[in-house]
């Protein structure tokens, strides 16, 4: 530590974490007087007084009238905290090395590597996971509340079938080679790999292999420092007899299968480590969801946690309320696993068009919806345009209900305007985003559109993602109250500002 003095800070005030000072004449001495002093030095130690929590993991605190995103603490924890980063006019970054005064939240991380200047993998595991959720759920409410100016109050909830431990979870990871072989994950905000053979949060199968990566010790396997490498848990089909396995692709892009022992990963069969993988076109990851299979390519985009895609179907189609003979669009289409169960509630006698841009993901929809003719597979990039002409020439009228699973950046104001100039009934946006989601509802206010539903699950559990759900409805014309009004709280009336809606 340098000889300068230890800087106090107290906490930030909600809701204005870096913005820095408010515009007018009388902010513009307080703003140039923050440019004009020196800041600390990197790995400068700072006394913290953190206050709410923002998005990313992070907390906010202030240091000498700057605002500081704090990680590794929580809010109303004094702490003394190692400045980052300085990099910014606005703001610093920080990490809480020493807790001078612990929130009753805060829990020893399970992970010997969750610390200061480790991995970053993860970014609540010091916290309980009801304090995660309760976080989780802060960092939604003030996502919609600053962004779409609505004020509800949100629950975040927990799969029912999760393990209570928050742990062993991820069952599609990436990790990067370290110097002695081995597998670890980078830093947070850094290339630098920390080795984690023990990673907690891993699915068993990924924890098997990882643990002792032997299998990337063939021709394609990684040949420096940092190279990634891609695993997918492929669980054990016991109808089948398969074992479990981990299919896992390097820097050829080739993938390949190791087959994991009895007694570990929960795999039933005898057997050996085996990396003899069959030809690529045969690599395929079977998953499950009510009783439906979908065959995958390994690398097409599926939810990490193995009860997510279950849990969000059931809450997708109840909000979705989709009836026989329903035209039903589903965008982000990915493997299809939205458009099947939409394709259920529609029947023969509706339609369901789903689009696409991954090809490996449309290929996998494809085989997995083959006995769904009635599903339109459309390999196409969402765009203002293609969302346009979706039901251009078809004799069926438009859409009824509109599905996006949009990517982290969200579907955007243009695509936005396009859907909803169908009038689909009701829209269902999953979100894996609060302030892309927050954006979004925002421009459906203004398209005639409003938030009528949102339900908030907490499928990746000791890191700062949430995913949403929320139900766009048309705003009633002939209920002036209602055009442009701020959604109330979250009731769970059906006739009350955002509602929430119940798992089938």
């Amino acid at each position: 530590m340098s000889g300068r003095p230890t800087l106090r800070g107290g906490p930030a005030q909600p809701g204005r974490a870096g913005r820095g000072a408010q515009p007018g004449r009388a902010a513009q001495p307080a703003r140039a007087e923050r440019a004009a002093r020196t800041p600390p030095p990197p790995s400068e130690l700072v006394e913290l007084e953190v206050g709410a929590v923002a998005h990313h993991g992070l907390c906010v605190a202030r240091a000498d009238g700057r605002v500081v995103f704090v990680r590794h603490a929580l809010p109303g924890e004094r702490v003394r905290a190692r400045i980052t980063d300085v990099s910014h006019d606005r703001y610093w970054r920080a990490d809480a090395v020493e807790v001078l005064v612990a929130s009753p939240d805060r829990v020893e991380p399970p992970c010997p590597h969750a610390r200061p200047g480790l991995c970053g993998g993860c970014d609540w595991q010091h916290a309980s996971l009801d304090a995660q959720r309760r976080l989780k759920a802060r960092v939604v409410e003030d996502s919609l509340r600053r962004i779409a100016g609505l004020d509800l109050t949100v629950l975040v909830e927990a799969l029912t079938s999760a393990a209570p431990d928050g742990l062993g979870w991820r069952t599609r990871m990436r990790f990067s080679r370290t110097p002695d072989g081995g597998v670890g994950l980078r830093a947070h905000r850094s290339h630098r790999v920390v080795a984690t053979p023990d990673c907690r949060i891993a699915d068993p199968l990924l924890a098997s292999v990882i643990a002792d990566p032997s299998f990337l010790q063939g021709p394609a396997s990684p040949d420096r420092t940092g190279q990634a490498v891609e695993l997918v848990a492929m669980p054990a089909s016991p109808p089948d007899g398969e074992p479990g396995a981990v299919a896992y692709s390097t820097r050829s892009g080739r993938w390949q299968v190791v087959q994991v022992p009895a007694g570990e990963g929960g795999a039933e069969p005898e057997g050996q480590r085996s990396d003899s993988p069959p030809p690529e076109a045969e690599v395929q990851v079977v998953e499950t969801v009510e009783g439906r299979r979908f065959h995958l390519e390994p690398g097409v985009f599926w939810q990490v946690h193995p009860t997510a895609a279950a849990t969000l179907v059931a809450a997708v189609r109840d909000a979705a309320g989709a009836a026989p003979g329903d035209t039903a669009l589903d965008l982000y289409s990915g493997a299809g696993l939205f458009a099947a169960f939409l394709a259920a509630a529609v029947g023969p006698t509706g339609q369901v068009i789903a689009v696409e841009s991954d090809e490996a993901a449309v290929r996998s929809a494809a085989r997995s919806l083959a006995d769904l003719p009635w599903v339109s597979l459309r390999a196409l990039r969402v765009t203002p345009a293609t969302v346009s002409r979706l039901t251009g020439g078809s004799a069926r009228p438009g859409i009824d209900v509109a599905v996006l699973d949009p990517p982290r950046t969200g579907a955007g104001r243009e695509v936005m305007t396009a859907l909803l100039a169908h009038r689909p009934r009701r829209v269902v946006y999953v979100a894996c985003d609060p302030a892309a989601l927050g954006r979004d509802v925002a421009v459906a206010a203004g398209e005639g559109y409003r938030l009528t539903g949102l339900r908030a699950f907490d499928i990746f559990p000791m890191t700062s993602h949430v995913e949403c759900v929320a139900i766009l409805e048309p705003t009633s014309a002939s209920d002036p109250a209602q055009a442009g009004a701020v959604a109330g709280e979250h009731t769970g009336d059906a006739g009350q500002g955002v509602r929430g809606f119940a798992l089938q």
